[in-house]
């Protein structure tokens, strides 16, 4: 594991913690951050996506998800799949996301306002409409209510990929002019219909990695509050190196909580070493980086499946760190063996000078530093092996290179 952390940096860590410290003794402020990090964590985001039937709608949920049309826990789609009744499908690592599936407003035949109150409008944080090419009366009826209500509204034009191969057919074509057309075409239809002027983004369904799909997570992240904002950027799937760098922020923030934590809830003894942390604590962590940079199983099998790479080709990108389900006790022991020596040899000295400030409990000062340097090596490692399969997924024909589109200003 990565070993960038040094003495300075612990020290200054330590610092950081004072003013909370001063203000009750560890296991109060421990509580504290539990409660914190609880609530983060099962926050509740509620996405609604709605559209009429035959426009993609249940695979969009499904490509939201991460997750692939033939799953066990996909939407149904497919001919005579269409959506009859409002359903929630969790997120696979961030269950307190809900990606709703609503019935058309055709399907209900009753007006706007009555459509939404039988969808619950309440409920949801941002509302989702997948249109095709042709904005229909039913779709400019539920964008007026909806506006009328101040909702956050998106609206998506799914399965551009369908348009482009047809446009490739034609002598002429060109890849910017098609999109810049469809987009104007889509945004004109969308004025003309509701009268107010907005952006439509173009994705593909089956290929999340290219068109608007990254642009469209990174507008509903900008656009939601700041604790839900954050809850969205550590589930969706790295696409740039900004979402990579936010995300390592969130967690670097995430780990400083943990380790105070790990101080407060007593110690694990570390076979041949002083120091000691909670191993079941470090478990679960692990695990959620894993999740938080698209290290697991599933994550890596439904982008092999998106952008046609092969699953063992985007896991052997992975050289330092495990995937997800691979994570248990016996692992975590083997990895604290290795990490923890610089800790041992490197720091006693440092964690005797502070034990007066965090209640004169060595146990709890050693828990707390071997917590606090372990996750940060590990979330070092984390980052750079998720910079290294968004680098195999990037290794494409030149032909199917992610288009740099120029609706960038979109954020």
């Amino acid at each position: 594991m990565g070993n960038n952390i040094t003495k300075d940096l612990v020290r200054r860590e330590f610092e950081d913690l004072k003013s909370d410290l001063n203000q009750g003794n560890i296991p109060k402020v421990a509580a504290e951050y539990q409660k914190q990090l609880n609530e983060t964590m099962s926050l509740p985001l509620n996405i609604a996506v709605t559209g009429d039937a035959g426009v993609g709608k249940s695979s969009f949920v499904n490509a939201f998800r991460g997750v692939s049309d033939d799953d066990n826990e996909a939407a149904e789609v497919g001919p005579g799949k269409e959506t009859m009744e409002l359903k929630a499908y969790p997120h696979p690592s961030f269950p307190n996301i809900k990606i709703w599936d609503l019935p058309g407003i055709g399907t209900y035949k009753v007006k706007a306002a009555e459509y939404l109150k039988n969808v619950q409008f309440e409920r949801y944080d941002v509302f989702i409409m997948v249109i095709s090419d042709r904005f229909t009366e039913s779709n400019a009826l539920l964008a007026k209510e909806i506006q009328r209500m101040k909702k956050k509204f998106y609206y998506v034009c799914s399965r551009i990929d369908v348009t482009i191969n047809n446009e490739k057919r034609k002598r002429n074509f060109n890849l910017e002019d098609t999109l810049a057309s469809m987009r104007k075409y889509c945004e004109d239809s969308l004025e003309k219909a509701i009268g107010v002027s907005s952006s439509v983004f173009l994705v593909s369904n089956r290929e999340v990695h290219m068109y608007d799909f990254p642009l469209l997570h990174g507008r509903i992240v900008a656009e939601l509050s700041d604790h839900k904002k954050d809850i969205l950027t550590l589930a969706v799937h790295i696409f740039s190196e900004n979402e990579l760098m936010r995300k390592k922020e969130l967690m670097k923030s995430y780990i400083k909580k943990v380790a105070l934590i790990s101080c407060a809830c007593g110690a694990v003894p570390v076979p041949g070493l002083s120091m000691a942390c909670d191993v079941g604590i470090l478990i679960d962590v692990l695990k959620r980086f894993c999740r938080v940079f698209g290290l697991d199983d599933q994550s890596l099998r439904f982008l092999a499946l998106q952008t046609g790479k092969e699953f063992q080709e985007l896991r052997s990108a992975i050289k330092k760190t495990p995937l997800a389900n691979a994570i248990n006790a016996e692992l975590v022991f083997s990895l604290l063996m290795k990490s923890s020596l610089w800790v041992a040899v490197s720091m006693v000295e440092m964690v005797l000078d502070v034990i007066p400030l965090i209640g004169s409990v060595f146990g709890g000062a050693s828990s707390y530093v071997v917590t606090y340097y372990f996750l940060n090596s590990f979330l070092d490692d984390a980052v750079e092996d998720a910079q290294n399969v968004r680098a195999k997924l990037l290794q494409q024909p030149e032909s199917q290179r992610k288009f740099k589109d120029t609706s960038q200003n979109l954020l």
